[in-house]
C-alpha cells in the first residue's frame, strides 16, 4: 500500500459512540490484511482501552512514546484477535507539556518508521488541544453522529473544523434507527448528506447486542452482531481508496435492512 493514512475520529457532539466505531473500524480493516495503529487521544475519558478490552494491559502511554520517556515497543499492545491491529492509550495523567506541533510530528514520525498502513486518532467528544493535535496529523477524518438532529448538526460542525484545517471529513452514522425512517420519523441516508454537507462513508444499523459486548472489550464480530457487517463495508470502503478498486454499497449484506427505503426517505 501506499504510505500512512492518518484518520481522526471524531465529533463535537458526546455521547455519538465515536471511540466504539473508531475501535471496529480499526479492527475491520486490520482482519482485512492492513497495518493499523489505534491510537486513544481522549485524556479526559479514556475510553478506549475498555472497549479494546486493553484495562490491565497498558504500562505506558501514546504521551511516554512521544515525549521519549519510553520506546513506542514498550508502550504499544498487539492485538490477540487480529495481528496487524496495534494499540497506544491515553495516559491516566497529563502534563501538557508537549507542544500540539511536537505531538502532532510524533505522530507522523510512528507512521514513518513503522510503515503502518493506517493510523486512526480517536479524540475527545469537543474541541479540546488534542483534537487541535489530532487535525494537525490527520489527512482524513471519520466523522461521527448518531441517527438525530442534534448529532446531525454536531456532525456539520465538525466537518467544518476539519476543513478548516485542511483534513478531508467523511461521515458515519451510528445507531441508524431503521424503522424510524420507514416509518417518517427520521431522516433518510440522502436528507442525513445533505443537512451535513458531508460525503458518507457508512451507516451502522442499532445493534443492542454491541453496546453490552464493548462494556466486556468484545467487537463486532460474526452474524451474531448486525452492526458487523457494516463496520466491514467500511473498511471495505477507505482500503478502496488506496486499491483503486470500487467502493461497495454503504449497506451491503446488512441485514434487515431495506437499502431503497432507507436511501429514498
Amino acid at each position: 500500500m501506499d504510505k500512512t493514512t492518518i484518520f481522526l475520529s471524531t465529533s463535537l457532539k458526546g455521547g455519538v459512540g465515536k471511540s466504539t466505531v473508531a475501535a471496529n473500524v480499526a479492527f475491520q480493516l486490520a482482519k482485512a490484511g492492513a497495518s493499523v495503529l489505534l491510537c486513544d487521544l481522549d485524556f479526559d475519558v479514556r475510553s478506549l482501552d475498555l472497549i479494546m478490552g486493553y484495562e490491565d494491559a497498558l504500562m505506558f502511554d501514546i504521551s511516554d512514546v512521544i515525549s521519549g520517556r519510553c520506546k513506542y515497543s514498550d508502550a504499544v499492545i498487539t492485538d490477540k484477535r487480529a495481528e496487524n491491529l496495534c494499540f497506544l492509550g491515553a495516559p491516566y495523567k497529563f502534563s501538557n507539556d508537549l507542544s500540539c506541533e511536537d505531538f502532532a510530528n510524533g505522530i507522523k514520525k510512528i507512521a514513518e518508521e513503522r510503515s503502518l498502513d493506517y493510523i486512526i486518532l480517536d479524540t475527545s467528544g469537543a474541541d479540546t488541544f488534542m483534537l487541535k493535535c489530532a487535525l494537525a496529523a490527520s489527512s482524513e477524518a471519520l466523522v461521527i453522529a448518531s441517527h438525530t438532529p442534534a448529532s446531525l448538526r454536531g456532525a456539520q460542525k465538525s466537518a467544518e473544523l476539519c476543513e478548516k484545517a485542511g483534513v478531508r471529513p467523511r461521515l458515519i452514522v451510528n445507531n441508524f434507527d431503521y424503522s424510524s425512517v420507514v416509518g417518517g420519523k427520521r431522516l433518510g441516508m440522502i436528507d442525513m448528506i445533505d443537512t451535513t454537507k458531508v460525503p458518507l462513508l457508512g451507516v451502522i444499523p442499532y445493534d443492542d447486542r454491541l453496546i453490552y459486548a464493548q462494556e466486556r472489550g468484545i467487537l463486532a464480530f460474526g452474524d451474531s452482531f448486525i452492526s458487523h457487517k457494516a463496520f466491514e463495508n467500511i473498511a471495505s470502503r477507505i482500503l478502496a481508496d488506496k486499491t483503486g478498486q470500487r467502493y461497495v454499497p454503504i449497506l451491503k449484506g446488512v441485514k434487515k435492512i431495506n437499502r431503497r427505503k432507507v436511501l429514498t426517505k
